[in-house]
């Protein structure tokens, strides 16, 4: 019993280097190769879907319920983040939440319970995939696993309201302050300088709270904090990078009509968890050895 707590110690690698980095970051394209990530974000694109659209309903009616003008900023700003074709069809979904007419409070609670429950689901799934990872069967059973993903979920959910609200409400302040002390040009420039890694800053401390629901190995902050900084990284490139695609090359209104806005939205949604699940192998690969041979294939 004594000898039980100093295993872990042991086999716990050190701290990784820049060197160790390097090495990480080639072996994670084949190591996703052969673990079939592309399919974990398609599942995860799946929840991500029943979870983002309800969340985003329940916060612009609470928004909605206590200043319509800062749920309408709010739809504008989020909606900026989504590439061209989908945005505008998702600020007409969010739109309608703010005439007379809406039923807001059965949509309040359905929303709610339906965000809740995919996005326990989308965690359930992503933290298959992070003990996939890492080689490590998971041996809790579902009962014991439940109340954590749940209260993780809460959380997670808790995080993107408040990331909402700073990103909301940071550029109004700033404004103010820069016509108070008379530097509004000024002002303004710099906070659209400072939005992007503000943004990346919230996007790594959501990610780093998702690759706590895995095993023990993706908890390292050594090793998980680097997998997040990459994974946030990606995914401000990938977003940037399809939003220019769809507005300058992307042919997808000829091709899919009136469907256009929703594929682009689902495409953006897979690479964004592909760019999240690569961090996620990042992490997994910082955690191997030189030594270990290379991971089996699925």
């Amino acid at each position: 019993m004594s000898a039980e707590p100093h295993a872990p110690a042991a086999t716990r690698p050190p701290p990784p280097r820049p060197a160790d980095w390097g090495a990480a970051l080639r072996r994670t394209p084949l190591s996703m190769w052969r673990d079939d990530v592309s399919d974990d974000a398609a599942a995860l694109t799946y929840y991500a879907i029943l979870t983002v659209l309800p969340a985003l309903l329940v916060t612009v009616i609470a928004f909605a319920l206590i200043s319509p003008g800062t749920a309408e900023r709010f739809i504008t700003q989020v909606t900026a983040y989504a590439p061209a074709e989908s945005g505008g069809e998702l600020h007409d979904v969010l739109g309608r939440m703010l005439r007379p007419d809406a039923a807001i409070w059965p949509l309040l609670v359905a929303g709610t319970a339906s965000a809740i429950w995919s996005a326990s689901s989308y965690l359930a799934v992503f933290r298959r995939s992070l003990h996939r990872m890492h080689r490590v069967e998971d041996h809790r059973s579902p009962l014991r696993k439940a109340h954590r993903i749940v209260l993780t979920a809460l959380g997670l959910l808790g995080l993107l309201l408040v990331s909402a609200l700073v990103l909301l409400l940071t550029g109004p302040v700033a404004e103010a302050a820069g016509r108070f002390f008379g530097l509004d040009a000024t002002v303004a420039w710099v906070w659209r300088l400072l939005r992007w890694p503000l943004l990346l800053v919230l996007a790594v401390v959501l990610i780093v709270v998702v690759f706590r629901t895995g095993p023990p190995q993706a908890k390292r902050r050594s090793h998980s904090l680097p997998g997040g900084v990459l994974a946030a990284t990606l995914w401000i490139m990938v977003s940037g990078g399809f939003a220019l695609y769809t507005s300058v090359l992307g042919g997808y209104s000829r091709l899919y009509g009136s469907l256009a806005g929703s594929v682009v939205f689902l495409i953006w949604l897979w690479l964004s968890n592909l760019a999240l699940l690569t961090g996620a192998q990042f992490t997994a690969e910082l955690n191997r050895t030189p030594a270990q041979p290379p991971p089996p294939a699925r």
